[in-house]
């Protein structure tokens, strides 16, 4: 079979008829959504209408879809299924926690020391200080460094006026940076980088290698709350956010979709009554927490913070001869997923008084 025959069968197969997708995945390795999600109406994704040109197959089920292109010149849309993002936004939500966002920028039709072209970064690193983001390459670090020959020797004699006693003694190294950052932010004769627009956005939207690598702006559409707003329920005002999860780790917890850090010492009586419980896994159990902030990071990703809390009557002394309640811990709601020791004291119970019956 030549080459040319084998050109005629694959196009007249149904291998022929596959849309080549413009990327491997729609949904790529970003821990924040993308791509633009659709989401449609039960009603019409029974007709397998999404609002698009082309209908989609019905393996895409009811839910949100992600695309990479809405129409192409085969009326093949490259889509995918993907609802996770969209319910854990809607999940989060539903918490009405305040999302606390340290990076963003000020309005950009304003002028402010932000957006100003020599302004500095707010990473407060060495680099900072001579207009280079901390993820500068060594290259232009050095290029700097190259244009400050004597940046030493000024230093040095900066430090016998301003701190001699840095020159006698031994400084720790946090200490000696916060000199170092002091000494290139007020002496006028180290020479900087100039900031420009070619350094602040590259051709294609990508950003610039001395500027910050993300521009997060709001809160992402995780939440719309206020901070310090009055929220009530049947049950009187809400001072905290409770939700519940369930345990992936001594520090870690799954709440709403998200993997939350939670303080080790909250969680111990929770560990305890999960693992010790006969025939079931220590992820089986939903138990409520106390979600204390939450926070978005500088490359868009969800941060949050969460505490134990000891709710419900499944609080049991530690023996029969302590009433401390510092040394109290869970009790099962089942007898039969109580601890291995609380089980051994059962049975031998049970043994005890049948032995009794069999001897009198």
């Amino acid at each position: 079979m030549n080459s040319q025959e084998l050109f005629n069968l694959v196009r007249n197969s149904k291998l022929a008829q596959v849309a080549t997708p413009i990327s491997k995945n729609i949904r790529g390795k970003s821990s924040v959504p993308t791509h633009q999600i659709i989401f449609t109406p039960k009603s019409s994704a029974v007709r397998s209408n999404f609002g698009i040109k082309t209908t989609l197959p019905k393996q895409i089920g009811y839910s949100h879809i992600s695309f990479n292109d809405i129409d192409n010149y085969k009326s093949m849309p490259d889509v995918e299924k993907n609802s996770g993002k969209m319910y854990n936004r809607l999940k989060f939500q539903e918490t009405g926690l305040v999302v606390n966002n340290h990076y963003t920028d000020s309005n950009p039709l304003f002028p402010s020391g932000n957006n100003k072209s020599n302004s500095k970064q707010r990473d407060h690193s060495i680099a900072n200080s001579l207009n280079l983001h901390a993820k500068a390459s060594a290259e232009e670090i050095r290029s700097i460094l190259e244009q400050n020959p004597k940046l030493h020797q000024k230093f040095q004699k900066w430090l016998l006026v301003h701190h001699p006693q840095a020159l006698v003694s031994s400084i720790s190294q946090s200490t000696a940076s916060e000199l170092l950052r002091r000494f290139l932010s007020t002496d006028a004769a180290v020479i900087k980088k100039e900031l420009q627009l070619t350094d602040l956005a590259k051709a294609n939207g990508k950003i610039g290698s001395s500027a910050i690598s993300t521009h997060i702006q709001g809160t992402g559409g995780f939440s719309y709350s206020q901070k310090g707003k009055l929220t009530n329920t049947p049950n009187g005002v809400k001072y905290g956010v409770v939700a519940p999860g369930r345990l992936v780790g001594n520090k870690e917890a799954a709440i709403g979709g998200f993997v939350v850090g939670v303080n080790e010492r909250t969680t111990l009586l929770q560990h305890n009554y999960a693992k010790n419980a006969p025939g079931k896994h220590s992820r089986q159990f939903v138990m409520p927490f106390k979600i204390n902030e939450a926070e978005i990071t500088e490359t868009g990703s969800l941060k949050l913070y969460a505490d134990g809390i000891k709710t419900g009557s499944w609080m049991q002394r530690s023996s029969s001869n302590s009433f401390s309640p510092d040394r109290s811990r869970y009790t099962a709601s089942n007898p039969n997923f109580g601890s291995a020791s609380e089980r051994n004291k059962t049975e031998g119970e049970n043994l005890q008084r049948l032995l009794n019956l069999i001897i009198h």
